[in-house]
């Protein structure tokens, strides 16, 4: 399990709709998704929009705070 404050978004549901996907989060994205690991809050809650931050120059929500653990197996 890996858990910390990435400082972005991984999903279209933890950032306001205004805000670009940046080359950055795409690689991390890609990564994750390559060592088969996931937010564990989104199968528990699919469509929950919790925000752990509020830029206020830019005036965009985003969840920022993500606890990754093995899409098959938890234990891994």
């Amino acid at each position: 399990m890996i858990g910390g404050n990435f400082n972005t978004p991984l999903s279209a549901l933890d950032r306001s709709s205004t805000q670009k996907i940046n080359k950055e989060t795409s690689d991390l994205s890609y990564t994750i998704n390559q060592m088969d690991l996931t937010d564990i809050y989104r199968p528990f809650h699919p469509t929950a929009v919790a925000h752990t931050f509020f830029s206020s120059v830019h005036g965009t929500f985003s969840r920022t705070n993500h606890m990754l653990g093995h899409k098959t197996n938890p234990n891994k």
